[in-house]
Parts: structure tokens; sequence; C-alpha cells
């Protein structure tokens, strides 16, 4: 027989070689019928006890307790003991633990004293009603014998066999950060499982007959919002629906929301709905931005009515059942996107509500990943970093070791380098351990108890995370919510503060016809949701008319979906037939031209075809979705008979039911798409009417990152708005708007620092600067040195006063001596120098200074004076294709290479104020590269050609 009483798992971070699954697929091999885990913390309590519940195996569960400086073991007897652990895991996090803590939440535990730390015996035998003391070896069962008959054989299994053992000692290493040279190895053979002798049998079964733990499942442990939540939640409602409706409520409003709140009464969540109401209420009070909705909450008009989304689901034909399913009791998951900077304040409000202990975020891990594990493993056996690095670089993170090894590179280095290979093979048995605790980027639990007294909580710092990860939550009655931070919400509420408090983004036109036209022409860059190239360029060939055109982009612009692109573009402009396969179906599928793109049309259509009710249409369309074959088929001939009892033929029924299948697995959630789509119009309308704050706030939160201060200056320009260069009297810290037009801040300035930029703004409130000598004389003396003022001369910042930046760098340590001087001596008394002129440095050294100072060209475009019938510009490039013209560009990079066949070619990449492209020189046109000059300007002839899905010019002879 094996005894597993004590097993120490991978809960217990980086101490244990082994894995949940790996136990429980023991247990069953070896025909256990019982198992005890008995980790430092209670993490892994619900993954092991429902998987033994699973698999017929008893669990046991303890809790490894450190106590004088020695390891002892609680085990709980039952729930009840259960929970006693549940405090004490608690206590273990923020202090050592007490005789006191002991006598508090000791009921229902078994102690079991290691032999080794025997010496705590007389002393805890006071506080326990049931001790056991365990051993190891006839030595130590004999001498225990004198202090106690209840003995019982327990080793502290961390790994499964011996093989596997050695490996522990690079999990130390890791965990300590020490190398192979710096470590003593340790033999863990005794922390494996072992045969269990005969005479030791009896204990062993009489301590696991003694304990029988029932983990309660399908509680509901939602905080009450008030006495009577239900009369709260009816009048919040019917009012908020008066007032949504301009106080002429619809009949098909009034049976909704109706229907909908008796849907939430007898599934219980009438207080979930009220405390989120509240929590997005406090938001609102607080000027903190709260998204339109957000999943498939927002087909809820109960949401709609109490504020927490913005959208219409009625007028959107968005569903309740598929947010929540009368048929299939889960807990609804309302998730909230807040401002990113703000979400915080609302999580503390919420643990102000229901108490500290209450609420909490939710735990995840971080496991040994393939690159990882590598890295480490490669680190603890000090391999040469470039080597590891050269390496680690093939691997990929995506796919497991073992999987990697299919890559013959990856092969190569693996039998051809004995260092390499040794590390490897540690790593893929090190491979998915847990390493680290994390939170949930999201996750919040709110719960009526404290979270203690149902599951274990994980203590860091002031934050407390559940001691569980996100699946076994809902098992357990516990409340989970997402409070998501969007970076976009912060956009357009600072955005908002500047131009207007009050303006309600949820009153504008949805199909305003310049908001539209910006989707229309793919100018979406800084648009939430429409900003990528691929959504872009989809976006030009849609040519979007309608708001509804957005919300099915956004479904559509996916993997899957994607393969429908082509055809809901022709069908929108006429050029391929809408087949609705029956007339019943085009009220249903009219707004996608005849595709199914959403979910809820496949629920739609199967409660119109076979009139099945909302809640069983959502039940087949996730079997379907789910790819689940056993109810596909069964519900195949069920869908065909209710259709051919409804009057439908069994052929159409049939053609009906494949389509829905064909879709099931592409339908996108239209409530998502709506909400998301409200928001990137808001944006986009926020940039037609109000430019200039729009690019503000979008510049202000990337400075400092080239690539995309540039890429929205360029769209600024693209779309006439004027970008006003950076002015030592009239810039700021950040981007401003002047005069309706944009005014650059000092920060973009490299070799700027944040303590300069506030030393010359600071400087300023005395008075604007009057001229190049007063500003050197007034910030010298503030630390502000000469490197700061060339940055500041390149950048071209004292244009106002001398537009010559060769005759500012040429002055400057004159003026420097100057400043100096007149720091320690009045001015009266030392002469103000002469600016004295020179020429200015030639346009090219001008055009390189700018670079240099701000990453990208301030100014306009060296290539933008170059227009004429046969210049193409690069953003008309995918209009032209195949054409033969003439492109005027910077060249940027110049890369020469050798073909496979041994010929000559080049990559070139250049740009125009439009945009970057990439210029292919083969063989014939190698001897074009002579013309060609970096960071020149140069015309190249070339024809415009699709290699895969980018466009490329190929340089002609």
């Amino acid at each position: 027989m094996k005894s597993l009483l004590k097993v120490t798992t991978d809960y217990t971070l980086l101490k244990s070689m082994i894995k949940m699954d790996d136990l429980i697929k023991y247990c069953n091999d070896n025909n256990m019928t019982f198992c005890g885990i008995c980790d430092n913390n209670l993490f892994g309590v619900m993954n092991f006890y429902n998987k033994c519940i699973d698999n017929n195996i008893k669990p046991i569960i303890g809790l490894d307790v450190i106590y004088d400086n020695t390891n002892i073991y609680l085990y709980a007897k039952n729930y009840s003991g259960y929970q006693n652990l549940l405090k004490i895991n608690t206590i273990i996090q923020q202090r050592s633990v007490t005789t006191l803590d002991f006598e508090l939440y000791r009921e229902n535990i078994i102690l079991v004293i290691p032999f080794k730390s025997i010496n705590l015996y007389k002393e805890l035998s006071k506080l326990f009603k049931e001790i056991y003391v365990s051993y190891e070896s006839d030595y130590e069962k004999k001498n225990a014998a004198l202090v106690t008959d209840n003995l019982i054989y327990l080793n502290d299994v961390k790994s499964l066999n011996e093989k596997e053992s050695n490996y522990l000692n690079y999990l130390n290493m890791i965990e300590d950060n020490k190398s192979i040279n710096e470590y003593e190895m340790i033999d863990y053979k005794n922390n494996v499982v072992k045969e269990v002798d005969s005479k030791d049998i009896e204990s062993i079964n009489k301590f696991v007959d003694s304990i029988n733990i029932e983990i309660p499942k399908n509680d509901n442990y939602i905080p009450i919002y008030t006495k009577d939540s239900y009369d709260h939640l009816y009048k919040l409602t019917h009012k908020g629906l008066l007032k949504r409706c301009n106080n002429k409520v619809p009949d098909n409003y009034k049976e909704r929301l109706e229907y909908e709140l008796s849907v939430i009464k007898k599934m219980g969540f009438v207080d979930y709905f009220l405390i989120v109401y509240d929590y997005v209420l406090y938001a609102k009070k607080n000027d903190i931005l709260v998204g339109a909705g957000r999943g498939s909450a927002a087909g809820s008009l109960v949401s709609y009515t109490l504020g927490i989304t913005d959208v219409d689901p009625i007028k959107y034909n968005l569903l309740f059942e598929r947010f929540l399913n009368p048929e299939r009791v889960t807990m609804p998951d309302i998730d909230i996107d807040f401002e990113n900077n703000k979400r915080d304040l609302v999580i503390n409000y919420v643990k102000e509500k229901y108490g500290n202990d209450n609420v909490a975020g939710i735990m995840t891990y971080g496991t040994l990943k393939s690159k990882l594990v590598l890295r480490l493993i490669m680190k603890c056996l000090d391999i040469n970093p470039s080597l590891v690095d050269k390496f680690v670089a093939n691997i990929d993170s995506k796919s497991d070791l073992k999987t990697n090894l299919k890559n013959k590179i990856v092969l190569d280095y693996v039998n051809k380098n004995t260092e390499i290979k040794k590390a490897y093979k540690i790593s893929m048995e090190l491979e998915h351990l847990k390493r680290n605790i994390s939170s949930h980027a999201a996750g919040v639990v709110i719960c009526s108890k404290n979270l203690d007294s149902i599951i274990p909580i994980c203590i860091n710092g002031d934050a407390i995370f559940t001691g569980v990860t996100m699946e076994y939550l809902e098992d357990l009655g516990i409340l989970k919510m997402d409070f998501l931070a969007i970076k976009n919400l912060t956009t357009i509420a600072n955005i908002l503060d500047k131009i207007d408090k009050k303006m309600n983004l949820n009153s504008i036109d949805l199909n305003d016809e310049k908001v539209l036209k910006l989707f229309h022409d793919g100018n979406t860059v800084g648009i939430f949701q429409f900003e990528s190239e691929g959504m872009k360029n989809f976006l030009q060939k849609l040519k979007p008319t309608s708001f509804l055109d957005l919300v099915s982009a956004i479904a559509l612009f996916r993997p899957g979906p994607m393969e429908n692109i082509d055809s809901f573009i022709r069908r929108k402009y006429g050029r391929e037939k809408i087949d609705y396969l029956h007339p019943d179906l085009e009220d249903i599928l009219k707004e996608t031209y005849g595709i199914i793109v959403y979910q809820e049309q496949i629920m739609q259509i199967l409660v119109k075809i076979a009139g099945y009710s909302f809640a069983e249409a959502d039940n087949i369309r996730r079997a379907m979705s789910k790819k689940k074959k056993e109810i596909i088929d069964k519900e195949k001939d069920n869908f065909i008979n209710k259709a051919v009892d409804k009057g439908y033929s069994k052929l159409l029924a049939h053609n009906i039911y494949n389509l829905i299948l064909k879709f099931a697995n592409y339908g996108f959630n239209k409530s998502h798409s709506v909400s998301y789509a409200l928001i990137g119009y808001q944006m986009a309308y926020l940039k037609v009417y109000y430019p200039g704050y729009f690019y503000a706030e979008l510049l202000n939160n990337v400075i400092g990152i080239d690539k995309k201060t540039k890429e929205y200056i360029d769209d600024a320009k693209k779309l006439d708005y004027e970008v006003l260069p950076v002015d030592i009297n009239l810039s700021d810290e950040f981007y401003e708007v002047e005069n309706n037009k944009l005014r650059m801040p000092f920060g973009v300035i490299k070799n700027l620092g944040k303590v300069s930029v506030l030393t010359i703004v600071e400087e300023r409130q005395n008075g604007e600067y009057k001229d190049f000598i007063d500003f050197v004389k007034r910030c010298y003396k503030k630390g502000i040195n000469s490197k700061v003022i060339e940055s500041l001369i390149n950048a071209n910042a004292f244009s106002s006063f001398v537009d010559n930046r060769k005759t500012l760098i040429t002055n400057l340590e004159n003026i420097i001596n100057y400043a100096t001087l007149v720091a320690d001596l009045s001015e009266e008394f030392v002469e103000k120098p002469e600016i004295i002129s020179c020429d200015d440095y030639k346009d090219e050294e001008l055009r390189k200074l700018e670079l240099d100072s701000y990453g990208f060209y301030v100014s306009n475009h060296p290539s933008s004076k170059y227009q004429g019938n046969n210049i193409i510009k690069i953003e008309n490039v995918s209009k032209n294709f195949n054409k033969i013209a003439d492109f005027p560009v910077l060249v940027e990079k110049i890369k020469k290479l050798k073909t496979k066949n041994g010929d000559d070619m080049a990559f070139v990449d250049a740009s125009d104020e439009t945009g970057k492209i990439t210029f292919v020189a083969f063989s014939n046109a190698i001897k074009k590269l002579d013309e060609l000059e970096e960071n020149k300007v140069c015309v190249i002839k070339g024809k415009i050609v699709k290699r895969l899905d980018k466009y490329q010019i190929n340089i002609m002879d």
C-alpha cells in the first residue's frame, strides 16, 4: 500500500515537482482511495477537492504551519475544521501563529507533529484534542511510542518518483537566484511516494476514517443591498425607463422590462444588479467616465434603465437571454469599463461599502513557461548569456518545449551542444510548474461574508486576493465582477473636461455625415477598436454609411468571420445577390446582408423557424459554438421536426440548420459590438469636431514615444490640422490647443529632461523671455546648462527671436559667459553682448537637426514639395496597383543582400509626407542604387506590386 497523506504540491511555490493533474492520475493508476495535500497555504484546495470528488478519491486537506521555528501539520476533520484552517491560513500571512490562535481555531482539527518536532508535543497537547506524532523510520516510531500511542507513518512527498526528485534542487536555485556553482545539491530521495509497511496500515486507516470533508457548493454569497431589494429595483428601473423614453414608454419596452425583472427575481440576482448600479452611480457622480457597455450585459433593458449601460437593447435587437438565461442558472456577468486612472477609486468605494474583508482581487498564477524556464535553468547552469539569447530566440513561447523540438534549429542546438541539451532536459521536467502568484487584471469579488470563512485569501502588502483562481468562485456562490481600466475612456474624459464637462456623448447623432466620412475614408488613427492598419484597410473597402456598419465591422474583423468580409462588402454594394433562404429570415439578416454575423441572429433564427424559446436557443447556440457534436446531431432532428410543424419544408429546415451551424462558431456577441462601436464613434465625433483637444490628448499619452508621436502628428497634418512647433514663450509641459491649432510641448525634444522643462516653464511665470540672451541669463543660473540650450536651439525653439540655428550656436559660448557674470554682478556693470549673424546651416543639415531633435519631421516632410501628374504618394499606393509612377521619397535605409541564386538585390525603406513603404531592387535594377543615398530625397521610378498582403514598389531599370 502507498500512503499519500502529506503531499506538497506546486501550490507551495518552487518546492514541489507535483502538479495536481499528475497527482490525481497517480492516485487512479495506483487504485488509491484517499489522498492528502498539505501545502504551506490552502490555495490548491478547491482544485484538489474537485478532482478528488470527480475521481472517487477521498480528499484529505492539511496545512503545513511553522510554529516555534519548526513544521507542524494541521488537518481538517470536516468542513468546520476546514473553516478554521482558512482562518489560520490568513494569520500565517499576517504574522506568526501563536497558542492564542490555536485556542481560537483548534476545533475539528487533527494535529500531526513530525518526529523532529516532538519536543512540542507536551505544549500542544494542551490545545488540541487529537494529536498524532508522525514517523518515517523504525527508530522514529520506537522513540515516538514513548510519548504517545497515536502514531502515524507520514513523509513529506514532493515528487512522485525518485527520478524526478533531483530536479527539486533546480527549483531551489531558481528561488534563491543561485547558480549550480554556488549551490550544494540536496538528496530528496525521502520526499517521494513510499510503500507502507503492513503494520502501519491500521493507523493510517484510522486517521483517514476520522476525516470527512464536504465543501458546500451553490450557496449564494451576494451581499444584500437593502432590506426591500426587489421593490427598490422595481422603482429604480421604472423611473429609469421613463427617463430613457422621455416619459412616453412604448408597450414593448414595458413588457420587456417586466419580463426581465421577473427573471432576475426568480434567479436570485436582484441584489447583484443593485450592487452594480450603486458603484456605477458612484463613478458617474464623481466624474469617473463609465463605458457605454461591455459584453452581453448591454442586452439587458434593466441594465439600460439603471444607467449601468447606455445602449438601448430594443433599438438594436439585443437579447436578454444572451446575457441571463433562466434555463441555465449561472452567475450574471456585468463587466464595467472605467477610466484607467480612476478604476481604483471605484474599487476603494466598494471596499468601504461592503468591508475590506469582503472584497478582494482575484488570484492568478504565473508558471514556468517554455522560454522563461529555459532562461532560468540556463542561468542556473552558468551558460553564456549571449548563447542563451541566440538559442531562446528560436523558441516559440506559445508552444511547449516538446513541441518546440519539431523546429529543426532548436533540435540542432540541443543535439550539438551538451550544455543546452542538459538545460533543455531539466526545463522540460520543470515546465508548467507554478512560479509566482499574480492578480487577474480586472476581476474583483464582493461577498456577503468575510471571504476567509469560505475560501483561503492571499495577502500581498495591503492588497487582498482570493486564494483560489477564478474558475472556482461561481460554484462556491461568490460574486465576481470585472472592473476594467480603459485608456480610451480617460482620453474621452480629458477631452470633455477641456471642452464641456456636461456634454452628453450618448445623445449625439449616430449618423453624422462628417463622422461617418472619417470611417468611410479609413482616417481612424487614435479611434478605439478602429485604428489598426488592417481595420483601416477594411474600412476603406467597406466604406461605412451607417452606425450599424461600424457595429458589423467590429464583429467581422476577427479571425474566422474575416472569411465573410468580401462577400459582405459585395452584397452591401449590390455586386452579389443576397439570399435569405426564406423571406421570414429577412428581418433578422437584413442589416448584415443575409450573412449571419451575430450570436443573437442565430438565436432569433432558432426562435423564428423552430419556435424555441430564447433561453433554449441560447443553449443550442452555445453547444454549436463549442462544437458539442452529440447535442448538435440530436438537436438537428428536433429543429427540423419543429420547423416542419410550423409549416416549413423539411429541405428548407435542413438547409437553415446547416447555415446556422456554419456560422455558429463565427458569430459575435452583438451587444458587445454595439457597445464598443459606440465608444469608437464617440471618439471619432470628438476627432471631427474638437480635433485640437483630441490630438493633444492622444499625443500627451505618447510623449517620448517617437513612432506614435509621428503617427499622430502626421495624421493631424493629413486632416489639415495645423501643428505648431515648439516655441520658448508659447510651449508648455504638454500639448496645448492654441487659437484652434496644436502647440507642441518642450517634452518632445530629445535630451530635455522633465526637470529642465519645469524650470523653463516656472521661470517664464516671472514674465515672458524677451529674447535669446534674456532666456540664457535667467535660466542658466537655474541649472539649464549649455547642452540643454543647444537642444532647444537645434529644435528651433527660439525661432521667434532668431530664426537661424547656426547663429545661436555660434554665439552661445559668449552669451553663457555674460549670463555667468550677470549672476554675480549687477547688469549695469556688464556689457550685453551683441549677437553676430552668420549663414544658417544647409537645408540638409537643418533637416537632420530636426530629425535628431524630435525623432520625426516637425516641418513639412522634405518630399512634400514634389507634386505632378505622374507622381503617386505612398498613401495612394493601394489604389494604384500595378501602375508605374514616380515616387519622391526620403531614403531612410538601404539594405543589400544576395539571393539564394547568388544574385544581388536590395530593400530600400523610404517615406514621404503620407507614409512609409519598401522599395525592392532586383538584379536588373541594382545599378539604380548608385543614384540613391540615405537621408536624401530622391525620385524613384517603380511599379506598385503586392507581395502576400503587403504592397511594395519594385524599382524599374
